[in-house]
């Protein structure tokens, strides 16, 4: 089977799944000033039980929302300002308290690639996890997100990360976006569109 260009770029807020006007609101997390993973801008989050946010990592089960950038100063590099892409493990004291900006909107839409075959319109509804190895992975330089869904991961499982609600190019009111010249939405590699189905609001467990 033919496939897509295989070049995921984490998740892209796409529309509100209740057809409301979208206000793209993030909320701020914290996140321990020495925490020692890197984590892209468009990577799945979740909240600890400590109450700051960590990299979400495949089979995980709740998450908190998308990462779409971090506040705080560099003493390393005070030029830079206080907003920064991605978390590059940078070194800061204790007396730093970064911020993560967080999509949490669990009505929110998400673009997404899929790795592996084809999927079809009866894989709507179906719960995913991401790729394995591609969250925390950020593209060298400019701290994009290089996380994907794991399109062989589709089941009815209630602790899987994100529902399937639309397959780019393929189902209707999904048509029309142009990821690349040469993308094909019946060959491998697709373009999804999906939502958070254990994001934090929509569970009935507390997190602490």
């Amino acid at each position: 089977m033919a496939s897509n260009t295989w070049a995921p770029s984490g998740f892209h807020e796409a529309r509100l799944w209740n057809s409301a006007v979208p206000n793209y609101a993030i909320n701020g997390r914290q996140i321990p000033y020495n925490y020692g993973s890197n984590i892209g801008f468009g990577d799945p989050v979740y909240l600890t039980s400590s109450g700051t946010v960590a990299l979400y990592v495949k089979g995980g089960t709740t998450i908190d929302g998308i990462a779409y950038g971090f506040e705080y100063f560099d003493p390393n590099n005070i030029l830079s300002g206080a907003f920064h892409p991605a978390w590059l493990q940078p070194t800061l004291t204790s007396s730093v308290t970064p911020m993560c900006k967080v999509q949490t909107d669990p009505n929110m839409v998400f673009y997404v690639q899929g790795n592996g075959a084809a999927l079809t319109v009866s894989s709507l509804g179906l719960n995913f996890d991401i790729y394995s190895g591609s969250s925390g992975a950020p593209t060298t330089g400019s701290g994009i997100s290089t996380c994907g869904i794991d399109a062989t991961t589709g089941a009815t499982t209630n602790t899987l990360p994100f529902r399937l609600v639309g397959i780019v190019g393929l189902t209707a009111g999904f048509t029309g976006v142009a990821i690349n010249s040469s993308y094909v939405a019946t060959n491998a590699n697709q373009w999804l569109a999906v939502t958070m189905n254990t994001q934090d609001m929509t569970t009935r467990t507390g997190q602490a």
